[in-house]
Formats: C-alpha cells, sequence, structure tokens
C-alpha cells in the first residue's frame, strides 16, 4: 500500500510503520495531514480504540483514516464517534481507497454508499429497539453499566474477537484475572454469554 501511495502524484507518504508505537515515534517531527491506520492491531498492540484516541490527542491537526478487513457497521459507527475522518474498507478497491484519502485531506468525511446505507439502517433499528425496550433495559441498562477501565479494555478485546488468553498476553495479566474481568463486565452489562453481548455490541458506543 505505501508503495501505491508513493505512486500517486499528489500524495507524499511521510512514513510508513509496522506498530503503533513506532508510528507515534516517528510522526513526533513531521507534519502529516491524514493519517492511515488500521483498526485490528496485534496482541503486543493497543487496541483500535486507544490508539484512536491516543493519535487524536497527541496529533489534532492530523486527519484519521481508518482502513481495515473489519468492515462492520458497529465498528465503523464507533471510530466514528471516536472521531476519525473515514473509513475504508480493505476489500474496496484501491482507487477507492485513493479516492477516500483524498476526501479526508480535504477535510470531508468519507465512508463509501453502501456503509452509509447500513449505519442508517442500524441507527434506524437502534431507534426502534429502545422504543420497545421503553428505556427498562438495553440503553439505560448499557450507560449505568459503570465499567472499570481493565473490564472496558477486555469488551473491547473481546468483540474484536481475541481470545481470553490473547487478552491475557496483550496486556500482562493472568488468564483468571481476564476471565473475572470479562464475568464483571458480563454482569454489570446484563449479559450471560457471548452471543448475548454480540447482540447488543452496537449499543456499546463509548466502550
Amino acid at each position: 500500500m505505501s508503495i501505491l501511495l508513493s505512486e500517486q502524484p499528489d500524495f507524499v507518504v511521510v512514513g510508513s510503520f509496522e506498530t503503533s508505537r513506532s508510528m507515534i515515534s516517528g510522526l513526533l517531527n513531521v507534519v502529516v495531514d491524514v493519517l492511515l491506520v488500521d483498526y485490528s492491531l496485534g496482541c503486543a498492540e493497543l487496541d483500535g480504540v486507544s490508539l484512536i484516541r491516543t493519535l487524536r490527542v497527541k496529533f489534532p491537526d492530523s486527519r484519521i483514516l481508518v482502513f481495515s478487513s473489519h468492515y462492520d457497521p458497529a465498528i465503523v459507527a464507533l471510530t466514528l464517534r471516536l472521531g476519525v475522518s473515514g473509513f475504508a474498507g480493505k476489500s474496496e478497491d484501491v482507487s477507492q481507497v485513493f479516492n477516500a484519502i483524498r476526501v479526508v485531506a480535504a477535510g470531508s468525511f468519507y465512508v463509501d454508499a453502501c456503509m452509509s446505507f447500513r449505519l442508517a439502517e442500524m441507527s434506524v433499528a437502534a431507534i426502534a429497539d429502545a422504543n420497545i425496550e421503553n428505556g427498562s433495559t438495553g440503553d439505560r441498562l448499557l450507560s449505568g453499566a459503570r465499567l472499570s477501565v481493565k473490564e472496558r479494555e477486555v469488551i473491547r478485546c473481546f468483540l474484536d474477537g481475541m481470545t481470553v488468553s490473547d487478552i491475557a498476553r496483550k496486556f500482562g495479566r493472568s488468564v483468571k484475572t481476564i476471565s473475572t474481568q470479562k464475568s464483571m463486565a458480563f454482569r454489570k452489562l446484563g449479559v450471560s454469554s457471548s452471543g448475548e453481548l454480540f447482540k447488543i455490541k452496537y449499543k456499546l458506543e463509548e466502550l
């Protein structure tokens, strides 16, 4: 991708980094218009949410475009709420990725037409669900869940497809500790299984 971007006459690739930490260090002394970042990172890395939050604090003048294979409406919606300027799926044609970068660099927001429709559908479904539940569970339950920082980390990673063992290695905690934090988060969220958690995934707006 770095080579393909370099071949575009209106792009200047100022850096390409294998890890989030090397990216943050490498950007300290250079001005960047657009940061092209993945969402799902390795076990030893920051999770996507933490990376986006860190980049927004450290480089507020740079616009963030997420480029990821995790092209799910819930994840796209979450990253947009976190302040990114666009989301491009890795399954998109490379010309669309170039277009996304140009749109974001110009100060606009980018999500392709199909994803825009899916996001609109999800919003309508969320409103309908909230009306059915009449505020007794669902949104109200989630807003009052009060997960700890570590519980939020565990649930975010779990929703990204990581196992308890993966999460334990990522944060340097024991498997037992991660299992306990996961169980506590499940209890606070009012779910009893992984399936129930994924059913309310789109509601976890600030996780």
